[in-house]
């Protein structure tokens, strides 16, 4: 485990990354030593299967099941294990290549921040300073553009194209590459920052515009793919936009609107306010 996780300090990794895969690895050899399996060279698919249905199991100290989000995060940690076992000899196939995993819930947003609060808190930062400034600029990048917070942290000046006006998104979720319009006040890096110190800058002008539904740099994300639906953006090119690998992923911004539109109906329709009779 130690060489594994010294080759991932090697190849640059951040240390949330390796972290989480020290933390994995202390997790599955507890498992393996519970049942007496001494040497990862002995894993085999049938021990890894084991070890997904004990996490299914698995409650938290609070006595709650173990999300599904921290399942996939222990088993694919364990899956990138098992590829350098095999890629040192340790192992001769993998023994992660088919293990089935857990299936995350397709939920909607909790909550979604409407056009007037996204302005209230965008007008919030001080541009004269250059803390200010850098806020600003952030808050207008996740808007504008809806990258995940761990795409804005590593955006740097050269993935700015001024003469096209694009945005270019290295390393994204899935490693997939791919550009966007940047908003038109870019003009400056966004450079040296951990994603939970972007998750504080939204916090910070959430809480000081008065927003009391919960906001983070995911509620931008929603709600700029939520309000391009709304003005009628062609859901093919908002899925390009967002990165997402499947259809299904951006569909579920669909049911975000169709819901509004049912609240809408329900609002104004006369047969819903008894106007007419069936």
């Amino acid at each position: 485990g130690r060489r594994y996780l010294n080759q991932l300090l090697a190849e640059g990794r951040s240390r949330y990354t390796v972290r989480g895969a020290r933390s994995a690895l202390k997790e599955l050899t507890a498992f393996l030593g519970r049942i007496g399996l001494g040497e990862v060279g002995q894993l085999d698919g049938a021990e890894l299967l084991r070890y997904r249905e004990e996490l299914a199991w698995r409650l938290t100290p609070k006595g709650t099941p173990l999300s599904v989000r921290s399942q996939l995060e222990l088993l694919g940690h364990v899956a990138n294990f098992c590829r350098f076992l095999v890629a040192q000899g340790w192992l001769l196939a993998d023994p992660s290549e088919k293990l089935p995993r857990p299936r995350k819930p397709q939920r909607l947003p909790r909550s979604i921040i409407e056009t007037g609060e996204v302005e209230r808190i965008l007008a919030l930062p001080d541009t004269r300073t250059p803390r200010g400034y850098r806020d600003r600029v952030i808050l207008e990048i996740l808007y504008s553009t809806a990258l995940r917070r761990e795409e804005i942290a590593k955006l740097l000046l050269d993935d700015v194209d001024p003469e096209t006006g694009y945005v270019f998104v290295r390393e994204g979720k899935g490693s997939k590459d791919r550009s966007m319009p940047r908003p038109q006040r870019f003009k400056k890096r966004c450079r040296g920052m951990e994603p939970n110190a972007v998750w504080c800058v939204v916090r910070k002008y959430a809480k000081r515009a008065g927003v009391e539904k919960p906001v983070s740099t995911h509620s931008f994300r929603h709600a700029c793919a939520t309000h391009m639906l709304r003005n009628g953006a062609p859901i093919r090119q908002l899925q390009e936009m967002l990165g997402h690998a499947s259809l299904t992923t951006t569909q579920l911004y669909t049911r975000v609107t169709i819901n509004d539109l049912r609240a809408m109906h329900s609002r104004f329709h006369p047969r819903e306010q008894g106007e007419l009779k069936a």
